[in-house]
């Protein structure tokens, strides 16, 4: 019985750690947009249409593809759903005359390349476990605090 206690104990701190070294997600927009950060709060209600401009600035949000790693990281992290609870979420939104859901890119490269054009953009991110992100010039990551 005690090897058993033992053990499920070491599996309990394991995972604790485990989640302690996990990935990020970040978000990116372009150099010169003058918003260098936001709170959790903030990017949640722009990923649900709640909110379209910080201190006077527009600010677009732009998802990554539905199922891709950056989305499915980014819904869980910063939305605290998944892509069904997301997608039913915007269904009803649309249905009822309350916007629409973020434009989406299908990869990184033209994630990249949309900031880059329109510095009025953002999008996320997720950055490996001891990885640092790589981004083109010109564009920047928005601090969330």
């Amino acid at each position: 019985m005690c090897k058993l206690l033992l053990s499920l104990c070491l599996l309990l701190v394991m995972g604790t750690n485990c989640r302690a070294a996990s990935a990020d997600v970040i978000l990116v927009t372009a150099a010169q947009n003058p918003i260098d950060e936001l709170d959790t709060r903030q990017v949640r209600s722009l990923y649900k249409g709640r909110l379209s401009s910080i201190n006077g600035r527009t600010l677009k949000p732009v998802n990554a593809a539905p199922g891709s790693v950056d989305r499915t990281e980014f819904l869980k992290k910063m939305l605290d759903a998944n892509e069904l609870e997301y997608t039913g979420y915007w269904h009803v939104r649309r249905y009822s005359g309350q916007g629409t859901p973020p434009a989406e890119v299908n990869d990184q490269a033209e994630l990249f390349e949309r900031l880059i054009q329109e510095p009025d953009q953002v999008g996320y991110l997720w950055v490996p476990p001891g990885s640092k992100p790589k981004l083109p010039d010109g564009l920047k990551i928005i601090k969330i605090r």
